[in-house]
């Protein structure tokens, strides 16, 4: 007799078509969790069976599209096993062949599944492709902007000098309690209302010494999601005037995007996937460009499962920390997945003075622009 658990490995090795595997006459049932598991190895390895002829295959009627598919795997595999399965795909099965027609991309609703799927497979694309992929990821990039924008940049706006008057006359001046308590005596008992006839306004202060930002983005694949959201959202903080905003992509190197960094398009095409991860590196070369540390901020955003010497990288941040550099690690930037990443590391530096999680792109220019009100 077979335990519940290795019928249920078994039945997910075996396919669909073991659906009839029994012990017993106990069919094994699959959790939804596991049903994703096994739609997902089906829709790759049932190539195989449709190179050897023994059945059919492709992209028929239901058959998830390969964005829907890679979302998939990333949900529900580890990070080794999701690894291994783009590698089969790319290098085993050709699924590049189903990106590769401009055609069937113009079909394709953009959304940011298929932007992670087009960055994990662009250097296996095609040039007559790019035209279809900028515009796919132009259309993601402009959405998630305009979500953000004016969030983000309210945020920002000049800050009110609370004991001087004399502003510009607009309503998010105004201030209510000083033009209501000079209005009192002005009540009126017939109408029972009160009567504004001077109305005043709050000075804002619009000159202030500029911070630095300095957006560190790990191009891990795990990372893909909060690339994407770090690229717009750098772009959407180019706009803030008091704000230098620095764009830094790392693996084993680095590539510094500052220069184009209100970009989002070509950033995310810069990006490339895979090889190592040195974080102490990364965070070494940013150091280097800080002029005034009480006013710069590091977000360094990574899974921080390091490849290099992780004592340089402790180092880099206690010096940081004592030079009074304001700092914060993300596991993620987006609104919706679970951060996976290396716990003890990320321990280490919470010890170290970074704050380590996951936020969202909002709360991320909140911190920064906290940051920025607290000096």
């Amino acid at each position: 007799m077979m335990n519940r658990e290795v019928r249920r490995r078994w039945r997910l090795i075996l396919g669909k078509e073991s659906s009839s595997l029994q012990d017993g006459n106990q069919s094994q049932k699959l959790g939804s969790k596991d049903s994703m598991r096994d739609e997902s190895l089906e829709y790759l390895y049932q190539r195989e069976y449709k190179n050897r002829g023994d059945r059919s295959g492709g992209m028929e009627k239901g058959e998830l599209a390969p964005a829907t598919w890679l979302s998939r795997v990333r949900k529900v595999f580890p990070k080794t096993t999701t690894d291994y399965l783009q590698k089969q795909a790319i290098e085993r099965y050709q699924l590049t062949q189903l990106l590769t027609d401009p055609e069937v991309l113009r079909k394709e609703k953009p959304n940011i599944d298929l932007v992670q799927t087009l960055l994990t497979f662009k250097n296996h694309l095609p040039e007559k492709t790019m035209v279809e992929v900028r515009r796919i990821i132009r259309t993601v990039c402009e959405e998630l902007e305009q979500q953000l924008s004016q969030k983000v940049m309210t945020m920002f706006s000049s800050r009110r000098i609370r004991h001087k008057h004399g502003g510009h006359k607009q309503l998010n001046n105004m201030d209510w309690n000083a033009s209501i308590r000079r209005s009192l005596k002005n009540y009126n008992q017939e109408y029972d209302s009160l009567i504004l006839q001077q109305l005043y306004f709050y000075q804002r202060q619009n000159k202030q010494v500029p911070w630095d930002l300095y957006i560190l983005v790990d191009q891990s694949g795990s990372m893909l999601s909060s690339i994407i959201h770090s690229a717009v959202l750098a772009a959407i903080f180019c706009g803030v005037g008091s704000l230098n905003t620095h764009l830094i992509l790392f693996d084993t190197e680095v590539v510094d995007l500052t220069d184009q960094v209100g970009d989002p398009i070509e950033n995310l095409l810069a990006v490339q996937l895979g090889g190592g991860t040195d974080i102490g590196y990364a965070v070494n070369y940013a150091a280097s460009k800080v002029t005034n540390p009480k006013r710069s901020m590091f977000v360094v955003n990574s899974d921080f499962y390091e490849g290099g010497v992780t004592e340089v990288l402790y180092r880099e941040i206690k010096n940081l920390k004592e030079s009074e550099v304001h700092l914060l690690g993300l596991a993620a930037l987006n609104n919706t997945d679970t951060p996976c990443y290396d716990e003890e590391i990320a321990r280490v530096l919470v010890s170290l003075g970074m704050p380590v999680g996951a936020m969202t792109p909002d709360k991320l220019a909140q911190w920064v622009s906290d940051c920025m009100g607290a000096a």
